[in-house]
C-alpha cells in the first residue's frame, strides 16, 4: 500500500516536472529564468522538471503566475484542484472572480483589479492604525510645589 501511494505521488510529480518544461520550453524561458524567479538554483528547477524533487505548491502558484496559466495546468485532469477555502463565502467570491476573467474583457478585469487593490490598501492602512496604537500610558505628573 505505501509503495502504492509512493509510486502515484512519484508520477504526479513527474507529470507536473513534464509540464512546467513544456512551458518554460513554449515560452522560450531558460531554467536559470525560472530558478531566479524562485530565488533558487537551476538544479533545483531540472529536479523539479524530471519529477527528482517534488515541488512546493507556492512554487507551483508562482509559475502559474509567471506562466500565465491556471494551477490546474500543471495536473492530470482527475488530479484538479477545486477548492481553495474552506470559507463558502471567500470560495464563492473565487469563483466569480474566475468567472469575469474567463471574459477577458479587459475593462472589466482592470476594474476588478482596481476594486481588489484599493481593498488592499485599506486593509493595510487599517493594519498600520492597529500598530501605531498604543495602549494609553498613564502620565505621572509630579508636584512642584512640596
Amino acid at each position: 500500500m505505501v509503495k502504492e501511494k509512493k509510486s502515484k505521488d512519484d508520477n504526479l510529480f513527474k507529470f507536473i516536472g513534464k509540464r512546467i518544461r513544456e512551458k518554460r520550453k513554449e515560452l522560450k524561458i531558460s531554467q536559470g529564468t525560472v530558478a531566479d524567479l524562485l530565488d533558487i538554483s537551476d538544479t533545483q528547477i531540472f529536479k523539479f522538471e524530471t519529477g527528482e524533487s517534488k515541488i512546493a505548491l507556492d512554487y507551483l502558484f508562482k509559475l502559474a503566475d509567471f506562466f500565465h496559466v491556471d494551477i490546474n495546468y500543471f495536473f492530470p485532469e482527475n488530479e484538479k484542484i477545486t477548492h481553495f477555502s474552506s470559507d463558502p463565502e471567500l470560495e464563492k467570491v473565487i469563483m466569480t472572480v474566475k468567472e469575469i476573467y474567463k471574459f477577458k474583457d479587459d475593462d472589466i478585469i482592470l476594474g476588478v483589479n482596481n476594486c481588489v487593490n484599493s481593498m488592499q490598501a485599506i486593509l493595510k492602512k487599517r493594519q498600520r492604525q492597529k500598530r501605531d496604537i498604543k495602549p494609553d500610558k498613564k502620565i505621572k505628573v509630579e508636584d512642584n510645589d512640596k
